[in-house]
């Protein structure tokens, strides 16, 4: 209990009016998003299991793209921004970035039209444009993620708050134009949220770029120099993201298709329904504190040498363990009383056969989600290396289990995977945090 009471008097004593505002608009805005999340998944729910089903196998795809590169790529964004705002070149620096960005953008804009021509000549259950127009919806989708967190970054909380809501609820507002005149259809559907998603990561964009710092004009020798610098840090920082990327992927994504290939799509639209409720339960809260901690840590560990910032930085993420732990006892306990008639407010009864499952995957998902807030002690640090190893090990643990379990059990084997993996995961990163710390601070037990 001291420890806590230490933890609670240090960010007590940290706390201010602008803070206590921005989370406020982080949890107004947020709160807003998950009920409209619950609003597009009961829309597009009605489409039925099975095209609900392939609609969620697209997303997983998304999901990947976000998590081998576009997520690494905004968290070495997020880690070095402070360091180069110091340094009076933050615009150079994003500018290095928006390169990249674009680079990355243009290359899956290609691999879909590759798709496109392929899906032309050979015969699939999906019309060929279907394929162009999904690989355009993943683009769009990860630009705007993109822009939400360097929107927290900056700490404009309110205005990314007020964006993705809105967002949202354009989105809806299409959906029943769809439904008006008949046309909800996968097709549409994508081309809709492209459309709406590209509408906003440019709003975003305009936003962020507003609120920059005035930087100095710098000699083209030491612009020179300084994009070497980024290029090595940058890219030195994001290298292991882009390993552990597909491991995460396949411990968080790669069940949906293991699913599609054991059992059916319309198995997945199911399972995908139930994890519409752990995500708005689970994994959004914890996007919101992550989004608003992981800042405020890594702005902490920007002068290493600073022992009592470290320090700081330290009972910080700690503190954000612990909420995220709370969080997640509190949604399984939810779940196991509400669980049924959650599923069926967002979707319908179709969709509540394994609603006695939901209690295991968002106690699953969330031990994975301590586990996860546990590595910003090692990011910070410069050293998310030392996590390559548990998050590899635990992608490949989770896709033999998912496997054998799933053959055997059904889609009850995701649960008993998720469990089992989100278990492991937390202790392993404990230990893993151990090793650092007493690395960092020679003697620390």
């Amino acid at each position: 209990m001291s420890q806590l009471q230490n933890i609670y008097a240090l960010v007590r004593s940290k706390i201010n009016p602008d803070s206590v505002t921005e989370l406020g608009w982080v949890f107004a805005g947020q709160a807003a998003n998950v009920i409209f999340s619950f609003l597009i998944v009961k829309v597009l729910s009605s489409m039925g299991p099975k095209e609900y089903g392939t609609y969620a196998l697209v997303v997983t795809i998304a999901v990947f793209v976000g998590m081998s590169f576009f997520g690494p790529l905004a968290q070495g964004f997020i880690r070095f921004y402070y360091h180069y705002l110091e340094k009076s070149v933050p615009i150079l620096f994003t500018g290095f970035v928006y390169k990249i960005l674009i680079a990355a953008c243009i290359v899956l804009f290609v691999i879909a039209i590759i798709l496109f021509g392929v899906s032309l000549t050979i015969n699939l259950s999906e019309p060929a444009v279907f394929f162009l127009i999904a690989g355009i919806y993943i683009i769009t989708a990860k630009l705007t993620e993109f822009f939400n967190s360097l929107l927290n970054l900056i700490r404009k909380r309110k205005e990314n708050a007020i964006l993705q809501g809105s967002e949202k609820l354009f989105t809806i507002l299409f959906f029943l134009v769809l439904i008006h005149f008949k046309i909800l259809e996968l097709i549409n559907v994508f081309l809709l949220l492209s459309v709406v998603m590209l509408a906003f990561s440019i709003t975003k964009h305009i936003v962020f770029q507003k609120n920059l710092p005035e930087e100095q004009t710098v000699e083209k020798t030491f612009a020179i120099n300084a994009r070497s610098e980024m290029r090595l840090q940058l890219f030195g920082y994001m290298a292991p993201f882009l390993i552990w990327g597909f491991s995460g992927w396949l411990q968080l994504n790669g069940e949906k298709w293991i699913i599609n290939g054991l059992l059916s799509t319309y198995d997945v639209g199911i399972y995908a329904a139930m994890m519409a409720l752990v995500n708005g339960l689970v994994i959004v809260p914890n996007n919101i504190i992550s989004d608003f901690a992981t800042p405020i840590i890594f702005k902490q560990y920007a002068d290493m040498q600073n022992k009592e910032s470290v320090n700081i930085g330290f009972h910080y993420i700690r503190l954000n363990m612990l909420v995220i732990f709370l969080l997640t006892v509190f949604s399984t306990l939810f779940t196991w009383l509400w669980g049924r008639d959650l599923i069926i407010l967002i979707s319908s009864k179709e969709y509540i056969v394994y609603w006695y499952l939901l209690p295991f995957l968002c106690l699953g998902t969330g031990l994975f989600l301590t586990g996860q807030a546990q590595t910003v002690f090692g990011m910070a640090l410069n050293r998310p290396n030392k996590y390559l190893i548990p998050k590899v090990s635990i992608g490949i643990f989770s896709i033999i289990l998912n496997f054998i379990f799933i053959k055997i059990f059904g889609i009850s084997g995701v649960a008993y995977t998720v469990l089992t993996v989100g278990l492991l995961y937390v202790i392993y990163i404990a230990l893993v945090n151990k090793r650092i710390r007493r690395a960092f601070e020679p003697g620390v037990s």
